[in-house]
């Protein structure tokens, strides 16, 4: 069903185009780096008895195949714990005007310190180097000199927009984590897993491509003789990333920061997550009690009563319900902190709650970070929670202007979380909004840095607010999807006459409305940049990730653009540096700004998009899943990537959110 209030006009589809590119994988020209670039040599090495410094210096002529070759390197190696090797490469030369674009502060997600008592005698692990050929590294078991970790017989490319680094692994390795994605809980030795956040127009249902979440930790366990051992690598980089695991070998690129890496020696899963967790990216937040019950949410809820209709059928199910959630449909033209009048009218929401909450029953609206910017030429379409923002100073930019892009609300901007004047701003609006009505918590959606059109499209045009975005919605009338007839797979075999009834009405429809979405519009391919010297790509960079969450593959496809900036000066931070961190950082600040609304109660929470560290403060669910079985399968190995990941507050909308299910498969 849809929303009561279908915002028009529709964009046009064309905003939403974006240039094709070729992932640097995928082209068969790519020049190789390991046969162009002439690797480092360490040199001035200095040892102590927890680690070792060195210099480390172009071999040979720059390559500066996929950017502008970084001639002087540091390499700092900590014995940090017992069960912990640090291993950090970066630029020599560090200032404010680059700090951002190849140091990623620890205030952004957690950076471990080595203890004082730490040494190389105690640890679990060992740390060997050679500069022949050129500079190479290998980490090892200290007891048994078992290899876990090998750049030997590889080079190490930095260069200002493309690192690469390759590790050698054992026979049919096995390798689990890196979350997430929609794939088996092994990951194959022939995948490319990439790291990109972004919202899939196909609502999460297409497997192996990067989808909201960057976690690039992996763990490793290895057989023999009817015993294992088990061990971490965790690379604390946000930029776009592409891991390579081939069938002797994982090759490690980014399109920019340092070499940050960790190794934790375990010896069992258990300890590896646990090391991981406890040592780095923090132990995992503890929700309330009540959120670890039965919750229930779907799109299409029309008013207060319709939810309470919902409840009371539970109750007469005899089905214990803890929470209810609501899509956008409580909101006014989709715009946060807002109601829709008529149908979910504060006056009946407080007497709804205060139902709900005498039941020992909770509520949880959705909300999302973006900001809709209110028609100017019209005053009626005023909307004060924009203007506070923007009297903040609290948007992401382009150039002088706030970077305007397009979201459900139609025409929007987005707060900076990088600044505290935008948390100053997060705060006030949802600790007033729950003055109004006393929610319980929120789930956070389409928190990745996502926008529905390409650059900033809305500075010249936000006197057509409000808009619908630039494709049909679920329950839009006189489109392919006004009504959604599918159903999970056999139910052709249980409800033979509905399943016939229901494909025939959807051959209907789809011959009535063969709209092609967005992304199936031809645009043109862009062909591989060339590194330019002294300057930064950074919408279409010389190497191009598997960014395969939608059609085209370029970073400027459906987000927030790469160039947009933020307000962090003087020397601002780009969308390039912390595009893969805006879902981490306004999980973040929702957070914190409903502990201060619950007076340091504990607040449910959950966010659609997560990054290495976001489990101490938030819970994450598994997209709009699809109501079929395929969908619930795949759902168990999420919730295991997000174990590993330390986000063990997971879940998967069970019998899934699209499409329809059936009693066979919510039973």
């Amino acid at each position: 069903y849809p929303p009561p209030f279908p915002p028009t006009p529709i964009l046009p589809s064309s905003i939403h185009n974006a240039p094709n590119v070729t992932p640097t994988v995928l082209d068969p020209a790519a020049p190789n780096p390991q046969t162009q670039c002439p690797g480092y040599l360490a040199s001035n090495v200095q040892e102590s008895a927890n680690g070792l410094t060195a210099e480390l210096n172009l071999a040979g002529a720059a390559c500066e195949v996929y950017g502008n070759e970084i001639a002087e390197l540091v390499l700092d190696v900590q014995y940090q714990s017992k069960q912990r090797l640090a291993v950090r490469i970066f630029p020599k030369f560090l200032a404010p005007t680059n700090r951002s674009q190849y140091i990623l502060d620890d205030g952004l997600t957690p950076e471990p310190e080595m203890k004082s008592e730490s040494t190389r005698a105690a640890s679990d692990l060992d740390f060997q180097w050679s500069n022949s050929p050129s500079f190479q590294f290998q980490v090892s078991r200290a007891v048994s000199g078992e290899i876990l970790f090998s750049t030997y017989g590889r080079k190490i490319i930095f260069e200002d927009q493309f690192l690469e680094l390759h590790t050698t692994m054992v026979p049919d390795y096995n390798v689990y984590g890196l979350a997430g994605t929609q794939r088996g809980f092994r990951i194959p030795n022939n995948y490319t897993q990439t790291f990109w956040n972004a919202y899939n127009l196909n609502n999460d249902l297409a497997l192996d491509v990067n989808g909201h979440d960057v976690h690039p930790m992996y763990l490793e366990t290895r057989y023999s003789n009817g015993s294992s051992l088990s061990h971490g690598v965790y690379a604390r980089n946000a930029h776009g990333q592409d891991w390579i695991l081939g069938p002797n070998a994982i090759v490690y690129r980014t399109i920019g920061g340092s070499f940050d890496f960790y190794f934790l020696s375990g010896p069992t899963p258990k300890e590896v997550i646990s090391q991981y967790q406890v040592g780095i990216v923090k132990t995992p937040i503890l929700p309330p009690y009540w959120a670890l019950g039965f919750h229930q949410v779907r799109w299409s809820y029309q008013n207060w009563t319709n939810l309470q209709d919902v409840i009371d059928a539970y109750a007469t199910a005899g089905i214990q319900l803890e929470g209810i959630m609501n899509d956008l449909d409580y909101l006014q033209l989709n715009r946060d902190f807002t109601n829709n009048p008529g149908h979910y009218d504060v006056t009946q929401g407080i007497d709804f709650l205060d139902k709900l909450h005498a039941a020992g029953q909770h509520y949880m609206p959705i909300l999302d970070p973006n900001i809709y910017v209110p028609n100017p030429a019209n005053e009626s379409d005023a909307y004060p929670t924009y203007n506070r923002g923007a009297e903040l100073n609290a948007y992401i930019r382009n150039g002088e202007n706030f970077y305007t892009g397009v979201e459900w609300p139609g025409f929007c901007v987005f707060p900076d979380f990088l600044t505290s004047s935008a948390r100053q701003f997060w705060t006030e609006q949802i600790t007033a909004f729950h003055q109004k009505l006393a929610f319980d918590g929120f789930w956070l959606d389409v928190s990745d840095a996502t926008s529905f059109c390409t650059g900033s499209c809305g500075e010249d045009l936000v006197e057509k607010n409000p808009i619908h975005v630039p494709f049909p919605l679920p329950g839009d009338p006189n489109s392919s999807v006004a009504v959604d007839y599918r159903y999970p797979e056999f139910f052709s075999v249980t409800n033979t006459s509905e399943a016939a009834s229901a494909s025939a009405a959807l051959a209907s429809q789809s011959a009535a409305y063969p709209t092609l979405p967005p992304e199936a519009t031809p645009t043109p391919v862009y062909p591989r940049t060339l590194p330019t010297p002294g300057v930064r790509n950074l919408n279409f960079p010389p190497y191009a990730i598997n960014n395969n969450v939608n059609s085209g593959k370029s970073l400027v496809k459906q987000v927030i653009s790469p160039n947009a900036t933020h307000n962090d000066g003087p020397y601002n931070s780009t969308e390039y540096e912390l595009h893969n961190l805006y879902g981490h950082l306004s999980a973040r600040a929702t957070y914190n700004s409903l502990v201060a609304t619950y007076d340091n109660k504990r607040p449910f929470f959950i966010a659609r998009s997560t990054f290495a560290g976001s489990g101490a403060f938030a819970g994450h669910w598994g997209g709009d899943g699809i109501s079929q079985w395929w969908y619930m399968y795949f759902g168990i190995s999420q919730a295991l990537q997000f174990a590993i990941a330390g986000i063990p507050y997971f879940g998967v909308e069970t019998c899934g959110f699209n499409a329809n299910a059936d009693m066979e498969l919510c039973t």
